[in-house]
């Protein structure tokens, strides 16, 4: 039995969920998965594109602003071929990208639903056996939110 006291609060709640648009639903669960993986002690970004090479959203560490630039402009130039080697069938792609003469990172792409793809810089030294467990998680469940939102409008 429900008391009168808990009445009103939960009355806000459900307005509270129901006040929430799908859009915005959608747009904060992106960005808690990219939050998540960016969270990894390696992780130098984490960047999730359109297949036309748009940045739909990006979580990166402020010391990586820079290489997380040239990256971006990389990538909107390899975009294209990146996309068609993943939905081809393979797992992932991994690039080794020279920053500089002295830095080279490893740079993995997923895809992430059929419109999105999974960008994640890692340091060199970064384990990248657990990474690839958790840029696969990552990109499964944005692929499924991603294409979730699109049956929403």
């Amino acid at each position: 039995m429900i008391s009168q006291d808990s009445m009103p609060s939960q009355e806000l709640q459900i307005n509270n969920i129901l006040s929430v648009s799908p859009l915005s639903a959608v747009v904060n669960s992106i960005g808690e998965e990219i939050g998540h993986l960016a969270e990894f002690e390696n992780v130098q970004a984490v960047l999730l594109f359109r297949v036309d090479g748009r940045v739909l959203e990006s979580q990166y560490q402020e010391d990586s602003s820079e290489t997380v630039l040239i990256v971006v402009s990389w990538v909107r130039n390899i975009i294209s071929k990146t996309t068609e080697e993943l939905q081809r069938g393979s797992r992932s792609v991994k690039y080794d990208k020279e920053i500089n003469p002295k830095l080279t990172i490893p740079v993995y792409f997923y895809l992430a639903g059929r419109s999105s793809i999974l960008v994640t810089l890692l340091d060199s030294k970064a384990n990248t056996g657990l990474m690839e467990i958790e840029m696969s998680r990552t990109a499964k469940r944005l692929g499924w939110i991603i294409d979730e939102k699109r049956l929403l409008g």
